[in-house]
């Protein structure tokens, strides 16, 4: 049986984690285990504290070898670690056997953790998962699946497995930025990202920071943090050139690899239209019994190998030609493979050539897919396991394919069409962990792409909003200061337009003095949209005025036209249920204040004015960013006007119709007459009654009620500007959101 053997309550405690090794400053500190009746393991050094807490007992539902296809509908072991201390863990899980006299090879034992793939234990090492960070406040989850491998001889069926989980690593006391900022709390599956200018593309970041290479933030460079969120796209196969990723339901897969039983594989490639073709194949034959072993076929061609007289062939059109003789032997794998160029088949095994001959006649065929492990008439399925497929769109010669084709693969990207190096079908977040940090994003995959706005205090210029400034906020830059965790550390305290010290009314002598920003309440920080609202729906991003509906699919990435045209009952609508809002009026500001601090656009005590897109397209001009380059927000100077969600009322209650829809007050904030919220980037960054950068702006009237920021490079121009407006429409108004 495999199991996780436990006992009592106490002693299990000690399987599942067995020891922690903490090293600070290359010091090590003693840890002191204590547990109790409700599976708990807590260790304290004063710096470092950590909890773990096990799940109830893993037993598998079956006792006998199985493939990693069926092993994912196992109940996995879940283990839950808390960082309840103040310091950045740096760690790695190991699965550790702990029976010696019957006990099976680890050679055989199978373990999936979260979203990794499958792996064989040996093969890790013992390690499951490594490189974990877990951050001051946070909780981590592991699922952890252990299985037989389908592999596993008779001789070590009936063995047992019972096994500890151990937990090891060091403290982080040092990332790559040095600013004091909260490290962003990825939240909605969110995927960490970095640019790489050197080929203009979006890469996977390191989330825990630490890797100068990959670095995900540095506020002190004005890096912003920038994470994106996948669209839902369901389990595929994917393709090393991200082209032809397929959708195949029912595989048996084992260790990457597909094998295959009473089914052919369509790869599709119906659109081949290039006279030359490679294909190159990793694979294990499994019933030699069958006169041919079918690799690959079209409507016009067929690649096999022939069992009775020991060759590969192929045959296009009617025409047949063989290789030079080479036995195969079952269960055993080879690379093999052919190019045909329409006048000549070259054939090839392990990267050695076994001869040309000659063959005339295309193999594309229009709306005539490409079929792995079947013939060109689809009757007969040939039994065996595949484990690597490249189709390229030229020849390639005898010595790259001798060079890379041979004892081993190394994949040749120029001219490939489509290859698979692993048939485990995985969703669009999967597939992204699973090739980890410095993959190229595909921006086809991005449904949202957000910047991480961290929680921090300001220094006030002008506290009463009556241009009596304590400091040049507008030419040197606003004063910012980070704060750790969610903790409030500025002296001045704000209820509404109430702003007090030590409960003391403010005057002019507070100024000088620090706020925390208000848009943050009890949060570490918040997500920012990088770009306007667009929805999935193309046809209605184009100021089309018949798209008013609150239930389309929104979306927020490059080069996508702002969703204009449009309610603001309805943007509200269509970002509900999604755990995204409509931004604020505070959140805007403190998007601004950031913006216009060391941070963002001001350098050495002197600022720059963001330039204003001119266009409804998003992220056209690096410029026209709150960092000047392409970590920040884009368009918050220019492209749409954008609705937030802040009201204005002289009777203390919404003073709107909204499209009957029923909103909270913590959907909107209310704002009363000739008061501001002191944060807000309004009255505060008048001078002289004009905005700062000479930003347009109208104070609020009744009837026209909501706040809408920004411009479209026209009147209203300016991160800073802003007017009111009714709950209406127009084609130059649009919006963006939020993410707590």
């Amino acid at each position: 049986m495999l199991d996780f053997i436990k006992t009592k309550k106490t002693y299990l405690l000690l399987l599942a984690v067995l020891f922690v090794f903490v090293t600070l400053s290359e010091t090590t500190y003693s840890l002191f285990l204590t547990s109790n009746e409700i599976a708990e393991l807590n260790y304290n050094t004063g710096l470092l504290d950590l909890k773990f807490i096990e799940d109830e007992q893993i037993t598998l539902e079956k006792m006998l070898p199985i493939s990693d296809s069926d092993a994912v509908n196992l109940k996995p072991y879940i283990l839950r670690i808390q960082n309840i201390g103040t310091l950045p863990y740096l760690f790695d899980l190991s699965l550790i056997a702990t029976n010696s006299d019957n006990a099976i090879d680890s050679r055989y034992i199978k373990v999936k953790v979260n979203e990794n793939l499958p792996n064989n234990l040996f093969a890790l090492g013992n390690k499951i998962s490594t490189k974990n960070v877990i951050y001051p406040g946070e909780e981590k989850s592991f699922e952890i699946t252990v299985w037989l491998d389908e592999s596993t001889p008779n001789t070590d069926l009936g063995k047992n497995f019972v096994a500890k989980v151990v937990t090891s690593g060091s403290a982080v006391y040092k990332t790559l930025d040095t600013s004091g900022v909260n490290h962003p709390d990825l939240v909605n599956d969110m995927i960490p990202v970095y640019y790489d200018d050197g080929i203009s593309s979006w890469k996977v970041a390191d989330k825990s920071n630490i890797s100068n290479q990959n670095k995900w933030y540095d506020y002190g460079m004005q890096q912003w943090a920038n994470a994106i969120v996948l669209k839902d796209t369901g389990k595929k196969v994917y393709d090393i050139t991200r082209n032809n990723d397929l959708s195949i339901n029912n595989l048996k897969i084992n260790n990457g690899n597909l094998v295959i039983g009473n089914d052919y594989l369509n790869i599709g490639l119906s659109s081949f239209d290039s006279d030359n073709i490679t294909n190159i194949f990793r694979i294990s034959f499994n019933d030699l019994n069958s006169d041919k072993m079918y690799i690959i076929s079209n409507n016009n061609f067929s690649y096999y190998y022939d069992t009775k007289n020991k060759k590969f062939g192929f045959e296009n059109n009617g025409t047949v030609v063989n290789s030079e003789s080479y036995i195969v032997e079952e269960d055993k794998w080879y690379l093999v493979g052919y190019s045909y160029d329409t006048k000549k088949v070259s054939f090839y095994v392990n990267g050695t050539k076994l001869g040309s001959s000659a063959v005339t006649g295309k193999i594309n065929n229009t709306g005539s897919n490409f079929m792995v492990a079947t013939d060109s008439e689809h009757k007969v399925v040939s039994k065996f396991t595949i484990g690597d497929i490249l189709v390229y769109n030229r020849i390639l010669n005898d010595n790259e394919i001798a060079t890379n084709y041979g004892s081993s693969i190394r994949v040749i990207r120029d001219g490939l069409v489509c290859g698979y190096d692993e048939f485990t079908p995985m969703t669009i977040r999967e597939y992204y962990m699973n090739n980890g940090v410095g993959t190229i994003i595909n921006s086809n995959d991005v449904l949202m792409q957000m910047v991480w706005i961290p929680r921090y205090k300001y220094r006030v210029w002008d506290i009463l909003g009556n241009n009596e400034n304590s400091y040049d906020a507008l030419n040197q830059g606003i004063d910012i200061v980070f704060e750790s965790s969610n903790k409030t550390t500025g002296e001045i305290s704000c209820q509404g337009n109430t702003c007090t010290v030590n409960n003391v009314p403010v005057t002019n002598a507070d100024n000088g003095k620090y706020y925390t920003h208000p848009a943050f309440g009890e949060s570490t920080g918040f997500w920012i949209s990088k770009y306007e609202l667009s929805t999935s729906d193309n046809s209605c991003n184009d100021n089309a005025s018949n798209c008013t509906s609150g239930t389309l699919s929104v979306q927020s990435k490059e080069s996508a036209t702002a969703w204009r045209n449009n309610y603001l009952s309805n943007y509200y609508k269509a970002v509900q249920g999604k755990n995204y809002n409509i931004i604020k009026n505070t959140e805007w500001g403190a998007v601004g204040y950031l913006s216009h601090s060391k941070y963002g656009v001001c350098k050495n005590g002197t600022c720059q004015e963001i330039e204003g897109n001119t266009s409804y397209v998003a992220g056209q001009n690096k410029k026209d960013t709150t960092t000047g380059n392409i970590y920040g927000v884009f368009d918050m100077a220019g492209g749409a006007m954008e609705y937030t969600m802040s009201n204005y009322t002289n009777n203390g209650r919404l003073n709107s119709t909204f499209g009957d829809i029923e909103i909270s007050n913590q959907d909107y904030e209310l704002y009363g007459l000739d008061t501001f919220i002191l944060g807000d980037a309004t009255k505060e960054i008048l001078n002289n009654n004009k905005l700062w950068y000479n930003n347009t702006y109208d104070y609020r009237d009744p009837s026209d009620n909501w706040i809408v920021r920004g411009g479209d490079g026209s009147s209203y121009k300016g991160i800073f500007a802003f007017t009111t407006l009714s709950n209406s429409m127009s084609d130059n108004l649009s919006t963006r959101i939020t993410l707590k």
